[in-house]
């Protein structure tokens, strides 16, 4: 099948779906998954695209379609990864997910050719398709539709280019994995298709660590109360529906540096006194803070509401004892900082760093992190998701910076391009920089989405980041 739209830049030919079963035969059972895991906020079906340069043997097979060998490493890699092929439902007696993993599933799989070259598309720089053509290289939700027994976690797509170059397109239940574990999966991927007999890390299991059976004899082991924000407190009347756009903003790793300089000269003016040289402020810290008060004032936000910034900390190897190194399940939890827009507007920048710092220390603390479960399981009993998250006053950061495949088997990999809808607007990415651009190494991409007459306002206030 071929995908065609007049307004796309490109045309993609499709096959048709086929279905990948493990090369081995697997376990015959059903599995239950973890609080994080069954978070409604967390039932959500995401979509990436991993854009790979052109590579010198597939130039000189023309021929040769990559997909086929990563339809046989799939394969095998499911073999490690069988859950993944399994069937997600509900269960009837307490709505929690499971994964039912039984002979003769598998993963759908779709090979498909490009009739253009990467660099004609500048590889997927740009976010001005993100909505449109984009779509093309990644499986539709609908591939993931299954029958009564439930429905396919995880669907792939790899697309060869006229250049010789690949995009691997991947739809999958952020319910199963978060980035990491999917990560995890996409190395072992790679590592099969370049000649491995096994993965480097042989995935585990063990959701049960993070359970509601685990939660009576953990929660109230630190002495103080967690302070945990309430996004009803943040719900917005102004929330934005209509006309939004996104943008890809770069940020060089000089600006980083200069912002983190200036931030550490603030503080210290304020204070009379020079901050230890030991301390360390992240760029995620950093970011998190002007992109945040950026965002307010270009929004225009009512000085009296409460705006709420989120952070998603990873806790793999912050809990005791730290979760086995191959756990793929959601494991991470969520730092809140709570200001009205009038403060954050005015409160100086050091200081928001210092509130974030905070709260992403105690956000790793063993109480926080078991009542964060606790509201979990109120809220699934309650069968609700946080529908205000949409709201103008909450943001929400996540750091994509570190989840780059890096085995190189048709060349290294250049961008990655997370497929975010316009309804998670509430939603900002940091993304490794380009390879495919020279000059941005080290520095961070950023995916953000605001009505349309608040982007030139919030890039007026980023531009304050460059020399």
């Amino acid at each position: 099948m071929t995908s065609r739209d007049n307004s796309c830049p490109f045309v993609v030919e499709r096959l048709e779906v086929v279905l990948v079963k493990p090369s081995k035969p697997t376990p015959d059972v059903n599995l239950s998954l973890s609080t994080i895991d069954n978070d409604p906020n967390n039932e959500l079906i995401l979509e990436i695209i991993c854009v790979f340069s052109p590579n010198s043997y597939v130039q000189d097979h023309a021929d040769h379609h990559p997909a086929s060998l990563l339809q046989l490493a799939l394969s095998n890699t499911l073999v490690y990864y069988y859950p993944l092929a399994g069937k997600l439902h509900r269960r009837t007696n307490d709505q929690r997910l499971q994964l039912n993993c039984k002979a003769g599933d598998g993963v759908p799989f779709i090979k498909a050719t490009a009739l253009c070259t990467l660099s004609s598309l500048s590889y997927l720089e740009s976010a001005n398709h993100l909505d449109g053509a984009y779509h093309q290289l990644v499986p539709s939700h609908d591939t993931l539709n299954g029958c009564n027994s439930g429905y396919n976690p995880l669907a792939l797509q790899v697309t060869k280019f006229a250049c010789g170059g690949m995009t691997i397109g991947m739809t999958y239940s952020h319910t199963v994995c978060d980035g990491v574990g999917m990560t995890q999966f996409s190395q072992a991927l790679l590592e099969l298709a370049s000649g491995k007999i096994q993965p480097t890390v042989i995935p585990v299991w063990d959701r049960d660590r993070l359970t509601s059976s685990q939660i009576s004899g953990n929660i109230g082991s630190d002495d103080k109360n967690p302070k945990l924000v309430y996004l009803e407190k943040a719900s917005s009347s102004d929330t934005p529906t209509e006309d939004m756009v996104r943008e890809t903003l770069n940020i060089t790793s000089e600006d980083i540096t200069k912002f983190k300089n200036i931030i550490m000269e603030a503080e210290n003016d304020l204070t009379n006194k020079k901050i230890k040289k030991n301390m360390v402020i992240t760029t995620v810290e950093v970011l998190a803070a002007y992109v945040w008060r950026a965002r307010c004032r270009a929004m225009k936000l009512n000085p009296d509401k409460t705006t709420v910034l989120m952070i998603s900390v990873g806790i793999r190897n912050t809990m005791d004892p730290p979760l086995p190194k191959g756990y793929y399940g959601n494991a991470f939890v969520i730092a809140f900082v709570a200001l009205t827009a009038k403060e954050l507007s005015e409160t100086p920048m050091s200081r928001l760093v210092k509130l974030i710092k905070d709260a992403k220390r105690e956000a790793v603390e063993n109480c926080y992190l078991w009542e964060q479960l606790r509201e979990m399981e109120n809220t699934m009993k309650l069968k609700l998701a946080s529908k205000e998250i949409c709201g103008g006053e909450i943001m929400m950061m996540t750091d994509w910076r570190h989840l780059g495949m890096h085995q190189d088997v048709w060349g290294s990999l250049v961008n990655i391009i997370p497929l975010v809808p316009m309804t998670l607007a509430f939603l900002c990415i940091l993304l490794p920089s380009s390879k495919a651009v020279p000059g941005k190494s080290g520095g961070v991409q950023m995916l953000i989405t605001l009505p349309r007459d608040a982007m030139a306002k919030f890039k007026e206030e980023m531009d304050a980041l460059h020399p």
